[in-house]
């Protein structure tokens, strides 16, 4: 058996009460002498789901136990026809069930109780007084070693011998979930905890949370998390000798974790890949999504060129294997696709991707995100440019991605003129907008704004790219000119026009 630990430290946190597991008074007076006899109250179950206990037999001659009497402090029980081999053990669960030679007629008091076992004569034969066992869940009171004289809590071992071994904490604990603000579990130790912890693991933060002792289970006030956060978890228990038990078993190396959904369905992931490079074909998009509850419908939504709002095509994503796909139709090369992507769960709520904000509103067509039919994604130079529609009074974005195998992208800039007059243009008019964040960047694309607030339909703007690499040798970049494109050329420059 084993000989778990207990310790039990403070936290103050009011409205939380101790229930065990009947409400019978607690008996703590001595038992009167009891006749010889080799079958014995052996280990006796207090906390469990259910209760049970154990008589052991000590002879070397079976015994038949038909006729023997079990009592609690108001109950009595009768054992049918059974024999208990020499050296052997049988058990009873105490559910007040009452079922032959099975359950008993009477619960056991958690807060300690008197225990008897009577002959079939009636006689007296063995009899014990258990403990306030309320804040040892999972323990047991039984003979340090079967059939001998001292009692101790320990560790169960149900129908099997007794014994004094030192192990590990025993944590009953059920799953952390979003939805609690206070987690609770039960932690037993016969000889002393010294710590039990519950440990939280984000993206962002790693928190050792030390849990304490209030009504019987040790609890903690769990903090919030933002929305879509992955939360991982254990809990560790140490004894005062040092040994550790965790919840899961299998921490810290492998936890449970729980998302931050708010009662509303989450994107995990979301990608994309178009049957061709450079996402010419169908594209394929691929969602997984997550709710406590379940994801019963996403969506996929885009527009092509020269669409409005009201014209979005909705694509309903099929679901297999956990994950969510859906096609695009391939679209000739430089097309701009938008597109957003919807999410419902079982109470009917919606979620989008990206997520609503200051940057997306599924209502507003030039916040959609976007990608572009466009050449293949390569290596040493520049590709996949995009840009949003160029309208008045809505800054223009415009994105692409440069990679260089001469070593890490060293700086890119990116030059335009607004309504070039080649008979007035003297240098001043060119506007430089500098790429100010890291490089590279961790996906190496590369995003610019021009703003338009004053600008009006008709406006032209010429433009190119500018890219060093890690030798430090420039690179110029236009649609459809390449390497070979001179930037005082300005004629040659890239061109857009205000809607």
């Amino acid at each position: 058996m084993k000989n778990y630990k207990y310790l039990v430290f403070g936290f103050i946190i009011a409205l939380f009460s101790a229930v065990g597991c009947v409400t019978d008074d607690l008996y703590t007076e001595e038992g009167p002498d009891v006749g010889t006899s080799t079958v014995k109250l052996n280990e006796i179950m207090s906390t469990g789901s259910p209760d049970w206990l154990e008589l052991y037999n000590g002879g070397n001659e079976d015994v038949d136990l038909a006729g023997f009497k079990l009592t609690d402090s108001s109950q009595e029980w009768t054992i049918d026809a059974l024999t208990i081999a020499a050296g052997g053990y049988v058990t009873f669960d105490c559910d007040d069930s009452n079922i032959p030679n099975v359950s008993t007629n009477f619960k056991i008091s958690s807060g300690g109780e008197k225990i008897s076992l009577y002959n079939a004569a009636g006689e007296l034969i063995d009899e014990i007084t258990t403990p306030d066992m309320s804040s040892q869940t999972g323990l047991t009171y039984g003979r340090e070693n079967d059939g001998a004289d001292n009692w101790l809590v320990m560790g169960g071992s149900k129908g099997t011998a007794n014994s004094s071994n030192n192990d590990a904490p025993l944590i009953t604990a059920d799953d952390l979930t979003e939805f609690d603000s206070i987690y609770e579990i039960a932690v037993s130790d016969a000889d002393g905890l010294s710590a039990v912890n519950l440990v939280l693991i984000t993206e962002d933060s790693v928190q050792s949370l030390e849990m304490v002792l209030v009504d019987d289970d040790y609890k903690i006030s769990v903090p919030n998390f933002p929305l879509g956060t992955q939360v991982h978890y254990y809990v560790k228990a140490t004894d005062n000798t040092g040994m550790t038990s965790f919840f899961p078993e299998t921490a810290p190396e492998e936890t449970n974790s729980y998302y931050v959904t708010n009662g509303n369905a989450i994107f995990l992931a979301v990608n994309y890949q178009g049957a061709d490079e450079g996402n010419l074909g169908d594209v394929t998009f691929t969602v997984e999504a997550y709710d406590n509850v379940a994801v019963t419908e996403v969506k996929l939504y885009y527009v092509l060129p020269g669409f409005t709002i009201d014209d979005k095509i909705s694509v309903l994503l099929d679901l297999a294997d956990g994950q969510w796909t859906g096609i695009i139709p391939a679209q000739p090369e430089e097309s701009i696709v938008k597109y957003y992507l919807r999410a419902k769960n079982e109470a009917g709520n919606k979620t989008y991707y990206p997520m609503e904000d200051a940057d997306f509103d599924h209502d507003i067509l030039d916040t959609w995100p976007t990608y572009m039919a466009g050449e293949a994604v390569v290596i040493n130079g520049f590709s996949l440019f995009t840009n949003s529609n160029p309208v008045g009074g809505s800054d223009i974005d415009i994105s692409v991605h440069i990679t260089y195998d001469t070593g890490d992208v060293s700086e890119v800039k990116y030059y335009y003129v607004v309504n070039y007059d080649p008979a007035t243009y003297d240098g001043s008019q060119r506007v430089t907008l500098e790429w100010d964040g890291s490089l590279p960047t961790s996906n190496d694309f590369y995003t610019f704004s021009i703003p338009t607030a004053e600008f009006t339909s008709g406006d032209d703007i010429i433009w190119y790219m500018r890219a060093k690499d890690g030798d430090g040798d420039k690179h110029y970049f236009t649609r459809g000119q390449g390497e070979d494109f001179d930037k005082d050329v300005l004629e040659d420059w890239d061109k857009m026009i205000i809607q």
